[in-house]
Formats: structure tokens, C-alpha cells, sequence
């Protein structure tokens, strides 16, 4: 099983969604990701199919990723993986679990044992509750931007483009370009703003059916 190679795509995926931090800032000097997001209603829940290229500086191979994800507030991200391998992560709080094929829970790597962590600060972000520190923004035009980490922020990333349909406070594409040269590029389609979500879709396997889920 490839389990490292796909958590760390999967990383990728919720990495690039954590920069949309900005979507609900307070309103700032045009252009911005805030004021494009004070144009559209609060995101509180949202699911996507999201496809995957990793493009790796050191190997002659495209790795690819695909699958759903599914946010919800306060602190909830499922990552629903078909390709390359079918699994799924889930991240409640600071709970984070894999759970392969059949349902049952797998060993978390330490490679991503931050992960949780992060996925709450995901959430956080895109209900407004704080904005994103460290990363300038360079628009190209209405909605396109390309973030560049500040001289003094210790980033994986060289510079991250997020591309918006005109008509979306999410976008339909978001390229990552590593320090060390590696490139990710994540797009997402089928897009649903704050649909009604089964919180047990977030717990863990164990805990579904308890008395306390």
C-alpha cells in the first residue's frame, strides 16, 4: 500500500485549501481575497471532487490524486480518496483518523500526525474566526492571485496561484510551487456551497453509534 504517497497528496490538497484563510478577512485595500469574498455568502460548508497532479522535481513521473472533500464548521474536513488508492481521512478537531476500503481505522504516519491541526485551522479560516499571516498577495487579474511568503516565514511553498471562476468564492484551480522545485496543481469541480452534512460523516468508526456521537 502506498499509504505515505497518497497522505502526502492528500496534505497537498488541504494545504492549498488552507491558504483560502483570506476568504472571509476583513475587508482590506482592492484588489484582495477578502473584498472578492465579501461579494458572496459566508462558506460554513462546502464540498468538491478534487483531481491531483504532483509533478516531483528528482523523478520522471506525474503522481496523481482524486477523489471528494467535504468541510464543515468548526473544525470538520473528510478527504474521501478513489484513486490512487480508495481510503479516507478524517479530521475533527484535533482527531485525526484513516480509514481504508473496508472501514476500518489505519495507523496514522507521523509524517502527517499535524495534520488535525491544521485541518482546524482550515475550518477556522474559512469561517472568517481569524486571517492568514505570512503570505503577500500579487493579483494578475479579478481573480486570479498568486500568494508569495513573506522574507521572514519558514514556507514549503515558493508561491501558490489560485485561480476563481468569476461567478465562485471557491477556486477551480490551485498550482503550488515548492521551494525544492516539486509542483502541485489541484482542481476542483462540482463545487457545493453549505449543503447539509451527516456530522457522523466526521467521526471516527469506533465512535459512530455511541452514545456520545
Amino acid at each position: 500500500m502506498r499509504l505515505p504517497t497518497v497522505l502526502t497528496l492528500v496534505y497537498g490538497v488541504l494545504g492549498v485549501l488552507g491558504v483560502l484563510a483570506a476568504l472571509a478577512a476583513p475587508a482590506a485595500t482592492n484588489p484582495s481575497l477578502a473584498t472578492r469574498a465579501a461579494r458572496f455568502p459566508a462558506v460554513k460548508t462546502a464540498t468538491a471532487v478534487f483531481a491531483q497532479e504532483r509533478e516531483v522535481s528528482l523523478v520522471d513521473e506525474v503522481l496523481h490524486a482524486n477523489g471528494t472533500l467535504t468541510l464543515a464548521a468548526p473544525s470538520s474536513v473528510r478527504l474521501d480518496l478513489e484513486a490512487p488508492e480508495k481510503m479516507a481521512l478524517v479530521a475533527a478537531g484535533t482527531t485525526m483518523t484513516v480509514i481504508d476500503a473496508q472501514g476500518k481505522p489505519l495507523p496514522i504516519p507521523p509524517e502527517v500526525a499535524g495534520l488535525a491541526a491544521f485541518a482546524r485551522t482550515l475550518t477556522d479560516l474559512l469561517l472568517g474566526s481569524r486571517a492568514p499571516g505570512g503570505f503577500r498577495e500579487e493579483w494578475r487579474d479579478a481573480d486570479t492571485v498568486v500568494l508569495k511568503p513573506d522574507g521572514d516565514v519558514a514556507s514549503p511553498f515558493s508561491e501558490i496561484t489560485l485561480r476563481f471562476p468569476a461567478d465562485g468564492p471557491l477556486p477551480a484551480e490551485v498550482a503550488l510551487r515548492e521551494r525544492g522545485g516539486d509542483r502541485t496543481t489541484i482542481r476542483l469541480r462540482d463545487i457545493v456551497l453549505n449543503p447539509p452534512l451527516d456530522p457522523t460523516r466526521f467521526a471516527p468508526p469506533a465512535a459512530k453509534g455511541s452514545p456520545s456521537s
